[in-house]
């Protein structure tokens, strides 16, 4: 079976340079059409309905990321290959489900890592979900980061500026010290992916990073409030069945 290529790149030496190199899989893989911004890309995408889009991400228009985004409800969804300079966005790409991410200039050697990977993948839909899944829990933990939004724009926050996220009327809300963002995902997938020993989920509503409390204020019945070190020094209930999780964390059981 030879697969369907699209070739997504601002950049005309760039689209020559891959169209070289892909030339040498011939066999494998065909070129069938080129595009120089997103709009044309999608537009491609949905009249050549590609099985491969080889894709840059800082292209004009419309990104690549958005792209990628916006062609998971097609019926037929091409696989996609990342091309660019930049290695910020690998977690993002993967989260979208790309296959692979490759770095500019690209290695010869890597693109055959890659045209083997599509080709073992390709009609597998069982195999490729179990490798995507496994190489976003790779990435994950290889990046101490966590891409939030705010108008519009993506942001990788080091794991150490959170000071709490909080679930609030269907979303969740990612707080450091001076800001304050949107993951666009569920509290117990957040909590999942905040695994390290620095966070503790003290209610349904609330994540906190232990490292940026700083005070634990006894309260009536038992209970206690977390003082956080944000700009606003919020205030935070532990819920009763994690207090005791809380004190032992910090070594506050008497014996």
């Amino acid at each position: 079976m030879i697969l369907r290529s699209l070739v997504v790149d601002d950049e005309l030496p760039a689209i020559e340079g891959l169209k070289y190199l892909l030339s040498d899989y011939k066999n494998t893989i065909e070129v069938i059409g080129t595009a120089k911004n997103g709009t044309e890309a999608f537009d491609k995408i949905l009249s050549l309905k590609p099985d491969v889009v080889f894709l840059d991400i800082n292209i004009p228009k419309l990104n690549g990321i958005n792209v990628a985004n916006n062609i998971t409800s097609l019926d037929k969804v091409p696989l996609v290959v990342f091309v660019t300079a930049y290695d910020s966005y690998a977690i993002e790409a993967f989260e979208i489900g790309a296959i692979d991410y490759l770095l500019k200039p690209i290695n010869p050697c890597r693109l055959n890592k890659t045209i083997n990977k599509i080709v073992n993948m390709y009609d597998k839909p069982d195999m490729w979900q179990l490798y995507l899944d496994n190489e976003t829990r790779f990435f994950e933990g290889q990046f101490h980061k966590l891409p939030v939004e705010k108008f519009g724009r993506i942001k990788l926050v080091d794991f150490n500026e959170i000071v709490y996220a909080e679930a609030m009327d269907g979303k969740v809300l990612v707080k450091t010290k001076n800001d304050i963002f949107d993951y666009n995902d569920t509290m117990k997938n957040l909590e999942n992916r905040l695994s390290e020993s620095i966070f503790f989920r003290v209610q349904k509503s609330f994540i906190v990073n232990l490292n940026n409390i700083l005070e634990i204020l006894p309260w009536f019945k038992g209970t206690y409030w977390l003082v956080m070190d944000d700009d606003k020094k919020t205030k935070i209930s532990v819920s009763k069945n994690k207090i005791r999780e809380l004190k032992k964390i910090f070594g506050l059981e008497k014996n």
